[in-house]
């Protein structure tokens, strides 16, 4: 029986998952091409296909470790533990470390761009899974807000939540690919959720 192959060095590593995740995020799943990934990896097809069975193996392990990491970095709060007090602080907390996490580590920010670029993959895929928690996590987030009588109710959950992760996803995707300088960006992007928060607060 051959013996598993050694894991991949640090160097290695830090070379494929930027290679695949600047490829993933601009060309979706599909459309990559895995031989340019391995040529700015610097690594061989035979070694690739040693640590993964084929691209899309890649493309989920690209999903899973940068999903993972940005969870850690931004410390998403515990919804139960919210008050009426605390709640929008809180989120508004949330999108802070994430503007913070976008600009120290933009290679974590490969992820949204995977997201848009990855639509039509197959549910048991990496990235639906991820797609499909963080759905998850803001429907919580929104029926607790609701609860603690800070979010709106006089809208079907479901709704409300397509409504906001329609408008999130606009704003994510303008500030992907906005021309506009980094403070005008950030500039924009706030004023665009505040206006978000106004339609979603309860009145």
């Amino acid at each position: 029986m051959p013996r598993p192959p050694r894991p991949l060095d640090a160097r290695r590593t830090a070379l494929l998952r930027e290679a695949a995740a600047e490829s993933f995020a601009s060309q979706g799943l599909n459309g990559a091409s895995l031989n340019e990934i391995l040529t700015r990896a610097q690594m061989g097809k035979s070694s690739f296909y040693h640590y993964f069975a084929d691209k899309a193996a890649l493309h989920d392990w690209v999903a899973e470790t940068l999903s993972a990491e940005l969870v850690s970095a931004i410390r998403p709060p515990e919804l139960s533990e919210l008050t009426a007090v605390t709640f929008r602080p809180e989120l508004s907390a949330l999108l802070d470390r994430m503007e913070a996490v976008a600009a120290a580590r933009p290679e974590l920010m490969e992820l949204g761009r995977m997201f848009h670029n990855s639509t039509d993959v197959a549910p048991e895929r990496a990235i639906a899974r991820t797609r499909a928690r963080m759905i998850d996590w803001l429907t919580e987030a929104l029926l607790t807000g609701r609860q603690l009588g800070i979010i709106r109710a006089d809208l079907p959950a479901e709704l409300l939540t397509a409504w906001t992760i329609a408008s999130l996803t606009t704003i994510d995707q303008w500030v992907l690919t906005s021309k506009h300088n980094v403070d005008a960006t950030r500039d924009t992007a706030t004023t665009a959720i505040g206006a978000l928060w106004q339609l979603l607060r309860e009145s």
